[in-house]
């Protein structure tokens, strides 16, 4: 795999369409990672943003009938500018809307589709005990994630899959990676996921792969939280959240070795490294 270096090295322009909720946090998670972001609703401007940006982020939360026509164009511009883009298929457990909108999008090929562990079950078409846009620990158990392993691949190849829980998986190509790295606190405050998005359209942006976007672009996220977790033991989640937050900005100067830190297996093997490279 590719190297990546913290901050990107590049300033990827990424054009997010995302919830009223978590839209300041993941503007500036952007920007403590090297990258740029823009965030507009605004069809009109679409086509001039299509000539500068790098990759979209389209972000299902806080759905309403006018965020979803935007979702719509964005989706279409980017499949017929072969732009990459990642569909965070928030609420897809929980609101028939959701899960409408997020089959139309489907069908532009996303680069990468992403949700909570319950939420990619919906999507996979099994049932699923999310409620909200919150993951349930009943579909984490390791029979969950084998039966919610083995219909991800079953879906369509045109795009890779990513679920979140605590523990990771990706689907994509041939390729099953369970990852491990994280701490609860990540699920006790909002928006967690929503800069997991945003991390991976940046990486895209970045032109790495689909497999090692996604690997970095997680592991990069939990890495990080397990730094801000040993410095506030004993604070309350708005520290965690702080420090974590820092961490997204520091963890990359300050710890050239945090790739090595990365903990789970590919195809049921070891992850190996060489030099601060995934192998």
């Amino acid at each position: 795999m590719k190297k990546i270096t913290m901050p990107l090295t590049n300033s990827p322009l990424v054009h997010c369409i995302t919830n009223t909720v978590t839209v300041e946090t993941m503007a500036n998670a952007l920007l403590y990672v090297g990258a740029k972001p823009i965030m507009t609703e605004d069809v009109r401007s679409f086509d001039d943003l299509a000539k500068q940006t790098n990759s979209l982020l389209l972000n299902l939360g806080s759905l309403s009938v006018e965020r979803e026509e935007s979702l719509f164009a964005a989706a279409k511009l980017a499949y017929d500018n072969k732009q990459p883009f990642v569909l965070d298929v928030v609420g897809v457990a929980s609101a028939s809307t959701a899960m409408t909108t997020a089959r139309h999008i489907m069908d532009y090929e996303p680069t990468i589709v992403r949700g909570n562990i319950s939420e990619m079950r919906a999507i996979a078409g099994l049932e699923t005990n999310g409620r909200g846009v919150d993951g349930n620990p009943l579909d984490q158990t390791d029979v969950a994630l084998e039966e919610l392993t083995g219909a991800l691949k079953k879906m369509p190849v045109t795009s890779a899959y990513v679920a979140t829980g605590a523990k990771d998986i990706i689907v994509a190509q041939n390729n099953v990676w369970i990852l491990e790295n994280g701490v609860p606190e990540l699920d006790c405050f909002t928006g967690s996921g929503d800069i997991l998005g945003a991390l991976l359209a940046a990486l895209l942006g970045e032109k790495h792969s689909v497999e090692n976007a996604a690997v970095h672009a997680i592991s990069y996220l939990n890495i990080a939280s397990e730094k801000a977790k040993k410095i506030v033991p004993t604070k309350g989640i708005a520290d965690f959240r702080h420090y974590f937050l820092n961490e997204l900005s520091l963890l990359g100067v300050e710890d050239a070795d945090w790739i090595n830190q990365i903990k789970g297996n590919v195809n049921g093997e070891g992850i190996e490294f060489s030099n601060g490279t995934l192998r």
